[in-house]
C-alpha cells in the first residue's frame, strides 16, 4: 500500500481527530466543515479504512512497514559494500 495522500488531507484528518468534529477542525484550519468532511473521507477511502481512527492506524502500520523495508535494504547494501572492501 503506497498512498500519495496530500499533506492538506493528512493535516485535516489529524485536526478532526484532535478536535472531535469537522466544524472545530474546519475552524482551526480556516476551511469549511464540508471541506473537512471531504478531505477526511478521501483519506479513509485511500487507505481502505472504515473510519478516521482506523485510517490513522493503517497509515501508521504502512509507515512502519516502509521503515522496516528501508532498514533491511540498508543492511543488505552495507553487507555488499563490506564484501568489496
Amino acid at each position: 500500500m503506497n498512498h500519495a495522500i496530500p499533506r492538506s488531507e493528512l493535516v485535516t484528518l489529524f485536526a478532526y481527530l484532535e478536535t472531535g468534529s469537522h466544524k472545530a477542525a474546519a475552524h482551526r484550519l480556516g476551511i469549511s466543515p464540508s471541506t473537512s468532511r471531504q478531505r477526511v473521507s478521501r483519506v479513509i477511502r485511500a487507505v481502505g479504512a472504515r473510519n478516521a481512527a482506523q485510517a490513522v492506524w493503517r497509515l501508521r502500520a504502512e509507515l512502519e512497514a516502509e521503515a522496516e523495508a528501508d532498514r533491511r535494504t540498508s543492511v543488505r547494501v552495507s553487507n555488499i559494500r563490506s564484501l568489496h572492501a
